[in-house]
């Protein structure tokens, strides 16, 4: 019989999540600016697909726009021109960024080899550029890949739900995380390389075998090993935090920072969401009981969800849709 606790956090906050999956889009929209003289930038201007459309985004300077290139994929359009400036390159807005719910990282290659990274989304869809930047972007973009890849977000969810004891929690948290560091270095690095479609297919996979775990009443492995179940599956959850960095790239110069900044924002967004699911469910049990026959809907819901995302993906593979 599971407890309280698990009842609570299953049902207050599975739910919420299970609800809410896929409502964001968490590939960012992309635009570097290669300064090739004093008064020229060669743009690249990438967005993705956000359910079969494009976002209808263009980038407003004060600069002259000139030499407009644009093809597509099945992901993304990228267009291409140049920017040719009669005073220093100030204002970048995103025009139509505040209708979306994604970001745009900005970067901006100097003549003299600096670099620098800007975030910006539709709340603050323009920049300054003669002022610097001080946001700290791959910190940033891995705590939002971890709280809007809800995938990853409902795997750590029930791992709460299976595991008991706080040296446990301890223990598979920290499998958790270091074995996502090992396979998100090696492949942001280049030393493994496998193809994202598996890899996603994979992740929604794991979260149906956890939802099965968690609606079983027999001691399982992962129950009794813990730790060494949750490494593995952090192997295969590594690989899918490297394919989103892939999208978004690494600066040449400063490579293991951002991929240090990127890992560190994907640890807070965890310890987050934990933080967050323990405090609410510990306040709920204070006032309300759940009958188990209520609490295990939402795992059922996110077994189902993650079944449609594992047969989605798995189509998609072969081309089927």
């Amino acid at each position: 019989m599971k407890s309280n606790i698990n009842r609570l956090l299953t049902t207050s906050v599975m739910l919420l999540l299970a609800l809410q999956a896929g409502a964001h889009e968490i590939r960012p929209a992309l635009l570097t600016l290669t300064q090739t003289s004093e008064t020229n930038y060669d743009v690249s201007f990438k967005q993705p697909q956000v359910q079969g459309r494009f976002l209808n985004l263009a980038v407003k300077t004060n600069c002259e726009q000139s030499r407009r290139d644009a093809r597509t994929s099945a992901a993304a359009l990228l267009e291409s021109f140049t920017l040719v400036c009669t005073e220093p390159l100030a204002q970048i807005r995103i025009s139509g960024l505040e209708k979306t719910l994604i970001d745009t990282m900005i970067t901006i290659e100097r003549i003299d080899g600096s670099r620098e990274n800007y975030l910006v989304n539709g709340r603050e869809p323009s920049i300054d550029a003669t002022q610097g930047a001080s946001t700290p972007v791959y910190f940033v973009l891995g705590i939002e890949h971890l709280f809007f890849g809800i995938d990853h977000v409902l795997f750590v969810l029930l791992l709460l739900y299976l595991i008991s004891g706080w040296m446990n929690l301890v223990k598979v948290i920290t499998s958790f995380t270091v074995a996502h560091s090992i396979t998100l270095g090696l492949s942001a690095f280049d030393v493994v390389s496998v193809a994202q479609g598996p890899v996603e297919s994979l992740i929604a996979l794991s979260i149906v075998m956890l939802a099965a775990e968690a609606l079983s009443d027999s001691k399982s492995l992962i129950q009794s090993q813990p730790w060494l179940i949750t490494f593995i599956f952090g192997l295969l959850h590594g690989l899918g935090f490297a394919g989103a960095l892939s999208e978004i790239g690494l600066p040449e110069d400063t490579a293991v920072i951002a991929l240090l900044l990127f890992n560190i924002g994907i640890e807070v967004g965890q310890l987050v969401i934990i933080a967050i699911a323990l405090c609410f469910t510990y306040l709920l049990q204070m006032v309300i009981t759940i009958p188990m026959r209520i609490a295990v809907l939402p795992v059922y819901m996110v077994g189902g969800l993650a079944t449609y995302w594992f047969i989605e993906r798995s189509l998609m593979i072969v081309g089927w849709i």
